[in-house]
């Protein structure tokens, strides 16, 4: 199932948000797709932000739950976030109750502007690190993103700070659904929430899962990422929401497996003596090489993951 919302907010959403509608310019448009009865995961580009995809690549979960509508990264301008609730609007009238920040990106957490002109206002969360995080890094954030999109693109676009509410092991009750939450710190990003709904199956892992995409490492830890990724592969999960939305087997195994290539063929070269400079030539990339963004990241990945177990290896500790 699927539904398409375009252009201006309805009269009864142009009310609710008391007035406020998004850039017509910015022709934003968002689709749900139904993953199961009530979950829908908003189409997104499978690419990097660029001004051609407008900086729409998070795939939105969007949960109607009984009690109100669950909302997990809302994307990346208001623009977006605006279209986002005309296809929720499509769906049913239930308030926006929850939004959840999953980590501290700005293709992931900017379209909060949109969301936060609803009446009722939704309660926006996020773990202590990463709203941190944004309080020290949005500014600077929306900036480069209003340079790299152009300022026609973030018309609209402020900055709405998360409560710092969810904490690691507690859990989010969304009506009759309980989401356990996950904060992994120094993994993909310095910290990565994480919501697991056990009755649905469902694993929202925000940016920790790619498909056919290689890996961003630049401020990841490899092997804070690795644990991270062992850790939600154990689940017992159909359904992975994360910057694509897939099963276990096509996002959460496939990023395991190249972030462990990079691991195992770095730390051989290591234990062989060898130096940075054979460092592209030490990991076995070859099931990687038709991934989206090989020739462009790849390359800077091994040098990151070289300088990061080079640090670990004449420490002593375990590259494994």
């Amino acid at each position: 199932m699927s539904i398409t919302r375009r252009g201006f907010l309805g009269a009864s959403l142009a009310a609710a948000m008391d007035g406020w509608q998004p850039a017509a310019a910015a022709g934003a448009r968002v689709t749900l797709d139904q993953l199961q009865p009530g979950v829908y995961v908003a189409r997104a580009h499978n690419a990097e932000v660029a001004r051609a995809n407008a900086g729409e690549v998070v795939p939105t979960l969007v949960h109607v739950t009984g009690a109100g509508v669950l909302v997990v990264d809302p994307g990346p301008q208001a623009a977006w976030g605006g279209a986002l609730l005309g296809a929720i609007r499509a769906l049913t009238p239930q308030p926006v109750r929850w939004v959840v920040n999953t980590h501290a990106h700005p293709e992931n957490v900017l379209a909060n502007a949109a969301l936060a002109r609803l009446r009722p206002r939704p309660v926006f969360l996020a773990s202590a690190a990463t709203a941190a995080l944004m309080r020290q890094r949005c500014a600077d954030c929306l900036a480069r993103l209003q340079a790299q999109l152009g300022r026609a693109a973030m018309r609209g676009t402020t900055i709405v700070l998360p409560e710092p509410a969810l904490q690691a092991g507690g859990w989010l009750h969304t009506g009759a659904t309980a989401w356990q939450v996950q904060v992994h710190d120094n993994a993909h990003s310095a910290s990565d929430t994480v919501l697991y709904a056990p009755q649905l199956r469902l694993l929202c892992a925000g940016g920790l899962a790619y498909q056919e995409r290689v890996p961003e490492m630049q401020e990841a830890s490899l092997q804070g990422w690795r644990q991270a990724l062992r850790q939600l592969a154990a689940l017992p999960a159909d359904t992975v929401v994360a910057t694509a939305p897939g099963t276990p087997a096509q996002t959460l195994v496939p990023t395991l497996a190249y972030l462990d290539a990079l691991a195992s063929g770095i730390g051989a070269a290591l234990a062989a003596g060898c130096d940075a400079s054979h460092a592209i030539d030490a990991v076995a990339a070859a099931p990687f090489r038709r991934w989206r963004h090989f020739h462009a990241r790849h390359p800077l990945n091994v040098q990151r993951a070289w300088r990061q177990l080079e640090d670990l290896w004449m420490q002593g500790e375990p590259l494994a």
